[in-house]
Parts: structure tokens; C-alpha cells; sequence
């Protein structure tokens, strides 16, 4: 419960009070008491008429300014908060509003309504604001990959949330200076995207199968029959990207025992690459076409894996550097 609280009269207030008494001792100016406020006079529909300032400015503590400094509810999607009103600058001038209040001479029957003299620090405001944010913000959660046997399992992205600062600081701002409503106000939510909303397509090979399989998320795409490496020089499974893609490309010997004495091949039909090659991250390791088609559905390469001119053509024109390549 807000307890009462009894104002010692301002100097605004004090020094104004003999001038209000002697203006309403003419009888034509007042049918009140010398020093009350004016019949039909009110403050946002508080009656003050025929109060003594003291008293006026008393109820007008007790029935507005004392709910206005009550913390002010509001919901962020489903959490309930509260924003202290001092925290925000809430002020209210009643020494002023009174002082208005003597001033008016409503015709009789009639009603003034003066406005309550007060204010927020909207900056205020916005920095209360934007600390709340950081309490109560959720972060988006990144569409992730993973791989259940040679099935991708994909993990659907999540929309983070957080305030919106200006528009729920300029949407907020006037409630302070209004009566608290029934229901919380609801600040202003933005959606925070994820960094990564898709996986993109996906390459997984399967050695003991000859198989590489395309993949745009759990859709399968294309699968293509491939050669892999023979004992000697296997393919090497694990986790990788595509970090090169060349048309036509020039074989160079690797730095190994059986390119020993070879040199490099130019583009042409002898170009034991193909036409295309698709480098990974694992070292020297890629798939391109084979000038052999026959080799294809066998473990006969050194350590690459081969593919027919046309299947390696497809695959090049789907994946791009990033694209994701798993070796099983």
C-alpha cells in the first residue's frame, strides 16, 4: 500500500498564496472561500474545486502522482517485468499545476481540466530499456549438421528475441504520464535471425558403396557412382569443404612416390583430371572426372575420387567453395 504523503508548500506555492486570497476576497471573482481553488476546475479529472491549495495539492498527490511513481507493469513475450518510474526521470510539478489551477475562471456550469505538469527522461528511458534487453534477450539458434550413418540430420534454425529499444522506448514514454492501465503494455519485440539458416547442399561419399550422394539438407538430390583410392593410397574419410573448383584444369604430379618423373598434363582428352576438378581441404584430395571409365565402381585411384566426365560436370555446376563434403 502507498502511504500518504504531506508536501510542505514550495516557495512557488507560499509566495502565491496571499495574491490568490486577496483576488478571491472581491465576491464577484469567487463564491468560495478566500485561498480554494475555483468552482469547476479540475486536474485530469481530479475535483479539486473549493480545496485550499494545501489540500488540492495534497489530492493530487495521493490520487495521481503516488499511482504515476508505482512501478509500471509490462511484458516482454511472456516474462512480466516492471520499470521503476524514478528510474526513468518521472517527475511531476503540482506546485505548478496548482498555481494553474488558481488561474482559471471557468464560466459557471462549465469545467477546466488542467493538465498535470509533468515529465520522463526518455533517454533515461532507453538506457533502462536496452538493460532489460540484455536480461531478457534470447540469442537465434544456428541450423546445424549432422550425419546418423550417411543420412544428414539437419537441426532446424531458431529466431532469437530481443526489445526494441526506440520503438518501445517512444511507445512506452506516454504511459508514464497516464493512469496504469488493466493489462501490462507489451514493449516492442524484434526477432534476431540466426547467423546460418541453412545447410546448403551436402556431399557424402561412400567408399564401401562407390556412391557419392548429393544432398540439399535431408532432400537427396543426385547420387553419382565414383572410383576411390586402392590400399595403398586410400581416400581419407573424415570431415571436409570444397576449397577449389577448376575447368579444365592442368594435372600437376603430386610430391609422391608414384608421380615420380611425370610431368604436368594440359587440358585435353589424355588429362588424367578430367575436365573438372573440385578440391577439398583434405590435402591433395578432390573429385574430378577419368579419362578411364571403366576404373569407376572400383578402389583404384590414389587416394582421389573419380567420377564419370558428365557426373563430375553435374556435380561442379551444384556445389561451391564452403560446400560441405563428408568421407566415409
Amino acid at each position: 500500500m502507498l502511504a500518504r504523503r504531506v508536501f510542505v508548500p514550495s516557495a512557488a506555492l507560499a509566495l502565491l498564496l496571499p495574491a490568490v486570497a486577496m483576488a478571491q476576497s472581491d465576491p464577484a471573482a469567487s463564491v468560495l472561500p478566500a485561498g480554494t481553488v475555483p468552482l469547476g476546475v479540475t486536474v485530469e479529472g481530479i475535483e479539486i474545486s473549493g480545496l485550499p491549495a494545501l489540500d488540492a495539492r495534497q489530492r493530487l498527490y495521493d490520487q495521481l502522482v503516488a499511482l504515476r511513481r508505482s512501478p509500471m507493469p509490462v511484458t516482454f513475450r511472456t516474462k512480466q517485468l516492471t520499470i521503476d518510474p524514478d528510474a526513468v526521470g518521472y517527475q511531476a510539478d503540482v506546485d505548478a499545476t496548482i498555481i494553474t489551477a488558481f488561474q482559471q475562471a471557468p464560466p459557471p456550469g462549465t469545467t477546466i481540466d488542467v493538465p498535470l505538469v509533468e515529465r520522463i527522461d526518455t533517454a533515461k528511458l532507453a538506457t533502462v530499456l536496452t538493460w532489460r534487453g540484455a536480461q531478457v534477450r534470447t540469442s537465434g539458434r544456428d541450423a546445424a549438421l549432422s550425419l546418423r550413418g550417411l543420412i544428414p540430420i539437419v537441426r532446424k534454425p531458431v529466431l532469437g528475441y530481443s526489445i526494441n529499444v526506440a520503438e518501445s522506448t517512444a511507445y512506452l514514454a506516454p504511459a508514464f504520464l497516464a493512469a496504469r492501465p488493466a493489462t501490462p503494455y507489451a514493449l516492442v519485440v524484434t526477432a534476431v535471425r540466426p547467423a546460418v539458416t541453412s545447410v546448403g547442399v551436402i556431399i557424402v561419399v561412400s567408399q564401401s558403396e562407390f556412391k557419392l550422394r548429393l544432398w540439399k539438407g535431408t532432400k537427396r538430390i543426385r547420387t553419382y557412382p565414383i572410383a576411390v583410392g586402392q590400399s595403398a593410397y586410400p581416400t581419407p574419410t573424415g570431415n571436409y569443404q570444397v576449397i577449389d573448383k577448376q575447368m579444365n584444369p592442368t594435372w600437376f604430379p603430386p610430391d609422391s612416390v608414384w608421380a615420380a618423373g611425370l610431368g604436368p598434363v594440359p587440358p585435353g582428352v589424355s588429362n588424367p583430371l578430367g575436365t573438372r576438378w573440385i578440391g577439398t581441404s583434405a590435402p591433395a584430395i578432390g573429385m574430378h572426372g577419368t579419362p578411364d571409365p571403366s576404373s569407376i565402381r572400383s578402389a583404384v585411384s590414389h587416394g582421389c575420387i573419380r567420377m564419370y566426365i558428365v557426373d563430375v560436370e553435374d556435380l561442379y555446376s551444384r556445389v561451391q567453395l564452403g560446400t560441405r563434403v563428408y568421407i566415409r
